[in-house]
């Protein structure tokens, strides 16, 4: 298989406990263009190596999944910018840099500040796959991954501002469109 394939998956995703966290069967399988992101790395890097009709089972540890839990990723705000209805332990969606919504969930409420805990929910979680490869489509002719991608736009952006970055940007910013190294979203596994 190659980097640009499209691939269907039939898989059942579970915690360490057993609790099942996602499912696709071969009525509704989970399709995906390798090399654009739009699963977790290590999901990713396994189908990679399998053939269709193989059937595998692995557990990724958390930095191969939704990455582990960060301290840094609590987020305050005034009460007042969030659902008045809102309590501890319940989800408010926000935006995140790219644009994207992202569920986020309230950690603790004190004071007119809300707490916001803007890790992913299966932070810090190994997660466990049995999985089956159902079908692969070659990739398209002069496929890019969205690595490339991302290469090539910190390449001209550094050769329009003469080597120096985007300019007024900080240089882990991404260019606009384009996802940070490591965001999920609603498309990720």
């Amino acid at each position: 298989m190659e980097l640009g394939s499209t691939v269907k998956v039939v898989y059942t995703g579970t915690l360490k406990d057993g609790t099942v966290f996602g499912t696709a069967t071969e009525e509704k399988p989970l399709e995906f263009q390798t090399g654009m992101e739009k699963t977790i790395p290590g999901f990713e890097r396994e189908v990679m190596t399998m053939e269709v009709g193989d059937k595998r089972t692995f557990t990724l540890e958390a930095a191969d999944g939704f990455g582990e839990y960060d301290e840094e990723q609590m987020l305050e705000v005034p009460t007042v910018s969030i659902p008045y209805d809102v309590e501890v332990g319940k989800t408010v969606w926000m935006a995140d840099p790219t644009g994207q919504r992202v569920p986020t969930k309230v950690a603790k409420i004190e004071d007119g500040v809300a707490t916001l805990d803007c890790n992913h929910p299966l932070a810090g979680e190994p997660l466990s796959f049995e999985v089956e490869l159902i079908a692969v489509e070659p990739a398209p002719e002069g496929f890019i991954s969205m690595a490339e991608r991302r290469k090539k736009i910190a390449e001209q952006q550094a050769m329009l501002s003469g080597g120096q970055g985007m300019p007024g940007a900080p240089s882990d910013v991404p260019a606009p469109g384009v996802p940070a190294s490591g965001a999920t979203g609603t498309e990720m596994l």
